[in-house]
Order: structure tokens, then sequence, then C-alpha cells
């Protein structure tokens, strides 16, 4: 198959992520979301909004084609990856608000990965291109690929929880190796050969750092601005900083029929999981030692 690991292999091992990332949350997980809106309100807005902005800063300043600089704003437009569900999982942040993120997000951005594809394109190719988005069809996929496999790993956990704790620790192996298989597939099997040359694939990791970190970082101290708490800082961060790049590739690829567009978006996936680990890695020792001084200065007070 040409595509056997885009098209089937990554959306099973996706699926087998999210029951793991289930086995992790409680029902109550997502009564907090809907209690405390502040969080997921703030996510959505570095997502929806701040990261495009980013996105067209980052094509303004940078020497890139037209072609590049629509392929970074789409792939800023796109929704959060699975993938940063199972990162939140692994460095133990705010699941459930990981998971809330990913299904709004990819909700809402059938209506403005359009809107904000045209200003790109107007503002790069002086052309439009009118991009329709199947709102059933994606919000389908959505729910299959992210909230159903999520919310089977919650009922195992809530039915047979001795079985769900047995699963954690193998899991958080198997996962990421899962995921790491697929993404290799993609890179050396369909990177699409002669057409992206070396060079090209280059010049596209600077921008993709910059949005990436930079992304990352304004998410998380908005979220630190906002007195969240260290988990959902870590995971908003995370969010921002892990876009669907597969959507990406489809809207470059299929709707506006560019290679080169989707290209970026290739660049983006093959890297971008490793620097959110690293980014997510760094505020996890980062929160353990904050709260280790908080824990000695009341100790020092006590005496």
């Amino acid at each position: 198959m040409e595509h056997f690991f885009s098209s089937l292999f990554l959306p099973i091992t996706l699926v087998v992520i999210m029951i793991g990332v289930g086995l992790s949350l409680t029902l109550q997980s997502f009564r907090n979301i809907i209690v405390y809106p502040r969080a997921i309100l703030l996510g959505l807005v570095s997502q929806m909004l701040l990261l495009p902005l980013l996105a067209f800063w980052i094509a303004d300043n940078m020497a890139l084609s037209p072609e590049f600089k629509v392929g970074l704003v789409v792939i800023a437009a796109c929704p959060g990856g699975a993938s940063a569900g199972l990162i939140t999982h692994l460095l133990r942040g705010n699941v459930a608000l990981s998971v809330s993120l990913t299904s709004v997000n990819s909700m809402l951005t059938v209506f403005t990965i359009p809107f904000i594809t045209n200003l790109a394109l107007e503002r790069y190719l002086d052309q439009s291109a009118r991009i329709i988005l199947p709102f059933g069809k994606t919000i389908v996929e959505i729910g299959l690929m992210t909230v159903l496999p999520a919310l089977v790993g919650v009922f195992i956990r809530y039915s047979k929880p001795l079985w769900a704790k047995k699963l954690e620790k193998p899991l958080r192996v198997i996962m990421p190796t899962l995921l790491f298989m697929a993404f290799l597939g993609i890179i050396l099997f369909e990177r699409g050969g002669a057409e992206r040359s070396y060079a090209d694939f280059v010049s596209l990791i600077w921008p993709n750092i910059a949005l990436n970190l930079v992304g990352m970082v304004v998410g998380f101290l908005l979220a630190v601005v906002a007195g969240l708490g260290p988990t959902s800082r870590m995971t908003i961060a995370i969010e921002v900083g892990l876009q669907n790049s597969s959507l990406a590739i489809f809207v470059s690829q299929v709707l506006l029929k560019s290679s080169a567009m989707a290209m970026v978006a290739v660049v983006y996936g093959s890297f971008t999981f490793g620097t959110a680990v690293l980014f997510g890695m760094g505020v996890y020792q980062l929160n353990k030692w904050v709260r280790k001084q908080v824990f000695l200065q009341k100790k020092t007070k006590k005496f």
C-alpha cells in the first residue's frame, strides 16, 4: 500500500493511544473542565488566535517562498494533534483539558481553517480559494479518532480499575513506540521523493521550530499570567506546540493541490513531537523544583 503508514497504521496507533490516555481519566476530570472553564478558554485563544498570528509574523519576516508561507499558516490554523494527549499523559499533565481542547478546537477549525487559509492565500499569493471541510465527516472522524477511544479508556478504568492500573505501565512504553514507528514510516516512505528536495526540507526547519517553540512559550506564559495550575500550564503549552499535521497535509495537498504547502506540514510533523516532549519535561522539572522550594520555605518558617 502506497500510503500504509498515514492511512492505516497512524489512525490505528492514534486510537490505541487515546484508549491508553482515557485509562488515566475519570468522569470527574471532565466535570472539572466544565465547572472551571478558564483553562479551556485560554487554550482556545492561544491555539486559534495567537498561533495563526505568530505564523503570519514568522512568514512575513523569513525568506520563504510564497507557497511555504501559506503552508506555515495552514499548520498554525489546524487543531491540536492526538499526540499532544499522549505527551500530556506521559508527563502527568491535565489530560482531560488536553482531550477537551483537541475536541472543541477541531470542531471550531472546520470554520476557521478556510477563513485563515484564504487570508494567507490573498496575502502571499494574491489569490483566494474556496476551501470547505465537510463538517459532518470531520466531526465523525474527530470523534472516532479521539473522543470515543478516550471514553472507552474511561469506561475500562471505571469498570476494571485493577486492570487499568496494570496496563498503565506497559502502555507508557507501547504508546510512544507506536507513534514513533508511524511517523518514521511516513517520513521515510511517504515524503514524496524528488518533489521535495533536501534543501527545501532544511529551509523549512527554522520557521517550523520558531512556530513550535515560540507557540509553546507563549501558551505557557499566558497560563502563568492567568494563574492556572502547573499541570494546566504545561498542557496548554503542549497543545499549542503540537498541531494536527495530518490535517494540514490534507488541506494543502488535497484541497489546495500544492505539494510545496504540504511539505511544511511534513517537516513540522517530523520533529515537533520531540521538541514538545523536551519542552514538557523541562516544565515538569521546573514545577518539581518550585514545589520543592515552596515546601522548604514552609518548613523553614515552622522553625
